[in-house]
């Protein structure tokens, strides 16, 4: 099995996924970490779903617009995982 370095995995932030990934990339990449933070929230509230639906209705909202806001938010913080910048914006509409 290949293990990833410590030197790629660094790189593996808002500024790589904005730089490096094309349209389809970064969708599939961002779907996969939204996929996680509700996951995520079902482990924590289970077995209540509320959280976990919220944070998909939210990524289900998206809109150009919507998109247009989270590329400008990953831009002002290109130096940090797209996971923790997701989970903040997620926050605002469904809470920790």
């Amino acid at each position: 099995m290949t293990c990833a370095s410590a030197a790629s995995a660094t790189e593996l932030n808002a500024g790589y996924v904005l730089k490096k990934m094309n349209n389809d990339q970064m969708v599939s990449y961002v779907s996969g970490v939204v996929e996680g933070l509700a996951y995520a929230r079902f482990l924590k509230d289970r077995p209540s779903e509320d959280s976990m639906n919220c944070v998909y209705g939210w990524y289900d909202k998206l809109d150009k617009k919507g998109w247009t806001q989270m590329e400008a938010w990953f831009r002002r913080h290109e130096d940090k995982p797209v996971g923790v910048l997701l989970h903040v914006l997620i926050k605002k509409e469904c809470g920790e």
